[in-house]
């Protein structure tokens, strides 16, 4: 039964068709229709229309009762760049990312599948523009679905390695560096939180909005070449053997970002943000990979593919691998009478 045809969409305040996907556990609602197109002639201008004029699309796409405290999504838009084949305004519970690693995986995944963007057995290039810049993803097919996606990140940087915050008596050794947003890297290990993993998670994500709040309110950041002056993201890593792999490295990390958000994926711009301090440590080599679990135990696998500069700082260009698998097809609805209609979020 055609049930959307017996709807009367004219009476909603908002009809936005959406493909729902997850990467690695991690949910990603792809926005494909029924919002305003954001003026602005640089995708950061872009992103910055839809704060101030259609924020409470995402309110409704992000926050219960359509979604939860942990959601994540992105918004289609025309791009800038004639090189990109969709723009993409990357968003969550609290706000707009510049770039998100997992992000592009889903949509790239979902501008396949869904016909978006034309798919053919075999590689796909498909180039996306974020408010970060372009991103070249190359994506496998077989039999009309994706099986896995790959792409070039933007210059990661290691921005300071000597920061320490105070949080609730406790020093924090950071290390700020860049993987298309800024990240707060911290060590796991002497923080008394336990081993990363589903049950110290909550720990993990309030420790990090405590950091994050408080590296910005002492540290001052500012992206040499984009407009980026702030701290989104705080990844917490600990050293793991890998297992069932012939990788040589391997990492288990949480990356907390948003209201609290945990990111169930391994996060594809905070692996490329570590990537960059091991590179600089002299842990990792060009064409090195690396195989990073999360909090559930997904993986991505990120290798360094060339060094290059940014602004004065030594950088890696990144390569990320993962997979994305559609979980569904709908239009979001909010209806003008609904007191809920723009979301909400319960206490965790």
């Amino acid at each position: 039964m055609d049930v959307e045809a017996s709807v009367d969409l004219g009476r909603f305040e908002a009809a936005v068709k959406v493909v729902d996907v997850h990467v690695a556990g991690e949910p990603c609602r792809v926005a494909v229709g029924g919002f305003p197109e954001p003026a602005g002639s640089t995708m950061i201008e872009k992103r910055r229309w839809m704060e101030r004029h259609a924020d409470d699309l995402r309110r409704a796409l992000m926050l219960e009762p359509r979604g939860h405290h942990d959601m994540f999504g992105a918004f289609l838009c025309r791009p800038v760049d004639p090189r990109a084949d969709v723009g993409v305004l990357f968003m969550d519970t609290g706000g707009y990312l510049n770039m998100c690693g997992h992000g592009a995986i889903a949509v790239v995944t979902a501008v396949l599948e869904a016909g978006i963007v034309e798919a053919r057995a075999g590689g796909n290039e498909v180039v996306l523009e974020a408010p970060v810049g372009l991103i070249r993803a190359t994506a496998a097919v077989r039999g009309g679905a994706v099986e896995s996606v790959s792409f070039e990140n933007v210059p990661s940087f290691v921005y300071r390695d000597d920061v320490a915050v105070q949080v609730e008596g406790r020093t924090v050794p950071l290390t700020i560096a860049f993987g298309g947003s800024f990240f707060a890297l911290a060590d796991a290990d002497g923080l008394g939180l336990g081993d990363i993993g589903p049950e110290t998670a909550p720990a993990y994500a309030r420790l990090g909005m405590l950091v994050r709040d408080e590296v910005n309110r002492t540290v001052a950041v500012s992206h040499p070449t984009l407009d980026i002056d702030t701290v989104d993201l705080v990844e917490f890593s600990a050293s793991k053997a890998p297992k069932a792999t012939d990788a040589p490295a391997a990492l288990r990390h949480v990356v907390v970002f948003g209201a609290g958000q945990v990111d169930r994926s391994p996060c594809g711009t905070g692996l490329s943000a570590k990537l960059a301090a091991l590179h600089r440590a002299g842990k990792v080599a060009v064409g090195e990979p690396v195989v990073c679990e999360n909090v559930i135990g997904t993986r991505f696998t990120g290798t360094i593919d060339r060094t290059t500069q940014v602004g004065g700082h030594a950088a890696v260009i990144p390569r990320i691998t993962g997979s994305a698998y559609l979980t569904g097809l709908g239009t979001c609805l909010v209806d003008p009478s609904d007191p809920l209609g723009h979301g909400f979020l319960s206490a965790r």
